[in-house]
């Protein structure tokens, strides 16, 4: 039997010390999920690459661009279903403040491989409308709805861009608001014409990266090393992707991130476990009288180990419920967050957040063994004699 009310007087007398101890694992268990967010993040963007893409860029670096007249080549390959590309636009919203991605690209291929018209998965989910508006004149574009959000812009609203990559002064109306309809695409981007850029900048045309949509059973492999093969010895070289390696190599440009975030969210909890331990050592320490007591009345050893070790779950418990509970509001039912701006789908995991609330269950567990392992081999008369 174990004397339970005990374990809420303790709690509540000793108020204030517990309110600390659980802010701070609430603390560390929300800095916890974050970091583990940046890293499913990160993975996230890889998974939900499409299997039946390539992505061929330039040999040399993906800030070198490519002949537009390879799109025509690239599409006469046997097993491409359809080829669309993708130019980084830079630019300069207001200020250089107004980071997001923004692209030139050609509208009708784009369509076809990731909108309304793709045999496939739809990930630039937008009605058909506004499809043909976008289509329908040079100087319009699209913008995902983290956009709209983030700068109150409405349909049809003109945007001016200063270009830097480009030089000039760009102007753009927007004729569509998407919405992703995969991890592999974000909130937070514009897609232009690419002839209308490529106007302005003096008929150059530059590519950054080309898009490769195979049929279905196509072998991914040999037509990647039949593209690189046919151009190994022009000025443009390529370097043929599948698109999952693709974005894994934009992940590892972050370099060796989620050891770092682990070592971070390590220590962390680690500052967390302490705090917890250092409160359950001197609960233990005040109440060192009360175990003699219990021990004399003929409580077994079990019972009073089990106070100490409840009281650190239930106070450790609290405070990672929380600390889940405020980033799963911040970050899946607010959105208030800076990090959904580089990355395509910014989102608390349930496993993250089972993780999360799993390691401050174990934290208080631990922190609660330690005293109660200490109370248990308290002899009874030295128990007793403390009358402090």
């Amino acid at each position: 039997m174990t004397p339970w009310r005990l374990l809420f007087e303790h709690l509540r007398g000793a108020w204030f010390r517990v309110l600390l101890t659980a802010a701070g694992v609430a603390l560390a268990v929300f800095l916890m999920a974050t970091l583990r967010t940046v890293v499913t993040s990160l993975q996230q963007t890889v998974k939900a690459a499409g299997s039946n893409r390539l992505i061929t860029s330039s040999a040399v670096s993906l800030f070198v661009f490519l002949p537009a007249k390879l799109e025509n080549d690239l599409r006469a390959q046997p097993g491409v279903r359809e080829v669309t590309h993708w130019t980084w636009f830079g630019g300069v919203y207001i200020d250089k403040e107004n980071m997001f991605a923004r692209f030139a690209t050609d509208v009708p291929t784009l369509r076809t491989v990731y909108g309304d018209w793709s045999p496939r998965r739809e990930e630039i989910v937008m009605p058909p409308e506004q499809w043909e508006a976008f289509d329908g004149s040079r100087k319009a574009c699209i913008v995902g709805d983290g956009l709209i959000e983030r700068f109150g812009w409405e349909l049809g609203e003109t945007i001016e861009l200063k270009g830097n990559i480009f030089p000039g002064d760009y102007s753009f109306d927007i004729a569509g608001i998407y919405t992703p309809g995969s991890g592999q695409m974000d909130s937070q981007t514009m897609f232009f014409h690419w002839d209308y850029l490529d106007e302005k900048a003096g008929r150059p045309g530059k590519i950054s990266t080309f898009t490769l949509d195979l049929e279905d059973g196509a072998d991914l492999a040999a037509i990647a090393a039949a593209v690189d093969d046919r151009y190994a010895s022009s000025d443009h070289r390529t370097r043929t992707l599948t698109e999952a390696a693709f974005n894994q190599m934009f992940v590892s440009m972050w370099g060796n991130v989620p050891l770092l975030l682990s070592m971070i969210g390590g220590a962390v909890l680690f500052a967390a476990f302490m705090i917890a331990l250092n409160t359950m050592l001197l609960h233990g320490q005040e109440r060192r009288l009360e175990v003699g007591v219990l021990k004399a009345l003929g409580f077994p050893d079990a019972s009073i180990a089990a106070l100490f070790v409840a009281e650190g779950v239930v106070v450790c418990g609290i405070g990672g419920l929380f600390g889940v509970a405020g980033a799963h509001v911040m970050f899946n039912v607010i959105g208030v967050s800076a990090l959904d701006r580089f990355f395509p789908s910014f989102a608390i995991l349930p496993e993250t957040e089972l993780l999360a609330a799993g390691t401050a269950v174990a934290v208080g567990l631990i922190s609660g063994i330690v005293p109660a392992w200490v109370a248990v081999r308290t002899p009874v008369v030295d128990a007793l004699s403390r009358r402090d």
